[in-house]
């Protein structure tokens, strides 16, 4: 059921998407839209509902985008507890500081600096490459599991090669408008292998094979953990 519901929840997204880049392609030139690049959706509304339109779309989008940037920032911080409960990370991370978990703090940390020091569009762009790359390796990791999940192959390959292609389009725009993006991006994930070595030679720490069953239960009580806080 509840893989069900995740499938539909994410085709409907898409079409939402979708109906979204029609209507704003449908109410505004090609010019308009680079124009108004930071805030296009709420200029498309101007055509049909006038400056009352646009102010809606405005407020709606600074909602969503707050209410985004909270359940990914929630959500990540939770995973990294789960983690360290399992003995997947340093324990400071499973240490609660004022109702909340260490990787908040360090996640929010993280982030001031990046807001410090990085002007937006970079931070959208390196926060965007970034997921590709992790979902890249994702997808692949998943080939080595394959025949435990039984999935399609076809499909985890096409998704691997989309999501590359997305990399190496994103990659080429920004290397031509925002040059600097893919030095940073290389530099973030060369720090994070370089912290997950130095971490487990300091803690002796080693990941076991689990389970199916155990795998099982850890998701559910991750799922549960996320919706509880």
């Amino acid at each position: 059921m509840m893989m069900k519901a995740m499938f539909i929840s994410i085709g409907l997204v898409m079409l939402l998407y979708i109906a979204v880049t029609f209507a704003v392609f449908g109410n505004l030139a090609l010019p308009e839209i680079i124009k108004a690049q930071d805030y296009a959706l709420a200029e498309a509304a101007r055509p049909a509902f006038g400056q009352t339109g646009f102010s809606m779309m405005a407020v709606a989008a600074l909602i969503s985008t707050a209410s985004s940037i909270n359940a990914n920032l929630y959500a990540v911080t939770n995973v990294t507890y789960q983690m360290a409960k399992n003995g997947e990370l340093p324990e400071v991370y499973e240490r609660n500081v004022w109702h909340s978990s260490e990787g908040l703090i360090v996640s929010m940390v993280i982030i001031v600096l990046l807001v410090l020091f990085f002007n937006m569009a970079e931070i959208a762009a390196i926060g965007s490459i970034s997921i590709l790359f992790i979902h890249a390796l994702v997808h692949i990791g998943h080939l080595l599991k394959i025949k435990e999940t039984k999935a399609s192959v076809p499909l985890v390959l096409l998704a691997i090669i989309a999501i590359v292609a997305a990399i190496v389009l994103a990659l080429n725009y920004t290397s031509e408008h925002i040059p600097n993006v893919g030095y940073y991006i290389a530099i973030g994930f060369v720090l994070a292998f370089a912290i997950e070595i130095i971490l487990r030679l300091m803690t002796k720490r080693v990941i076991l094979k689990q389970s199916k069953n155990l795998f099982i239960e850890k998701l559910v009580d991750e799922i549960e953990n996320m919706i509880k806080h």
